[in-house]
C-alpha cells in the first residue's frame, strides 16, 4: 500500500469518528430534552409517598366532616328543643286572668322606655307589653323627640 492511499484511509476514518462523534452528541442532546420533559410531567404530579399522605388527610378530613355534620344534628334538635320550651315558657308567662300592663298604674311610654334601657328588642318589648309593634316604635320615637 503506497502512502497516498493510506492518507486517504486515515482521512476517511476521521471523518467517519467526527459523524459519529456528531451523532453521539446529537443523542446526548435529544435524550436531555427527552428526560427534562419527562421531569417536568413527574414535578406537576405528586410522589407516591405524597399521595399516600394526601389520601390519609383526605381520609382525616372526611371523618371530621361527619362529626361536624353530627354535631350540627345535635345542635338544630337541641335548638328546636329550646324553640318549643320558649313557645311554652312564652304562653305560661303571661297567663289570661293577670291583668294587662297598662293597668299597673305606670304609663307604658315610661314601661316601653325602661325595657328599652334594659336592652330589650321592641319586638320583645311588645311580647312583654302586649302591645304592637308599630305602638313599641311610636313611643320610642316619641320618648327620642322630647326635649330634654
Amino acid at each position: 500500500m503506497s502512502a497516498k492511499s493510506m492518507e486517504y484511509w486515515i482521512f476517511i476514518q476521521m471523518i467517519l469518528e467526527l459523524g459519529l462523534i456528531v451523532l453521539v452528541a446529537i443523542s446526548l442532546l435529544r435524550i436531555r430534552s427527552w428526560y427534562k420533559k419527562i421531569m417536568a410531567v413527574q414535578a406537576g404530579q405528586p410522589s407516591r409517598e405524597d399521595a399516600l399522605k394526601m389520601a390519609e388527610l383526605a381520609e382525616v378530613l372526611e371523618e371530621r366532616r361527619r362529626r361536624l355534620e353530627e354535631i350540627l344534628a345535635q345542635l338544630e334538635q337541641k335548638a328546636a328543643s329550646m324553640q318549643k320550651l320558649a313557645r311554652a315558657g312564652s304562653r305560661t308567662q303571661t297567663p289570661a286572668d293577670s291583668p294587662p300592663p297598662w293597668e299597673s298604674g305606670v304609663s307604658l311610654r315610661s314601661q316601653v322606655e325602661n325595657l328599652h334601657r334594659q336592652g330589650c328588642s321592641t319586638e320583645e318589648i311588645a311580647r312583654r307589653l302586649q302591645m304592637n309593634l308599630a305602638e313599641v316604635k311610636m313611643a320610642l320615637d316619641l320618648s327620642r323627640a322630647r326635649p330634654r
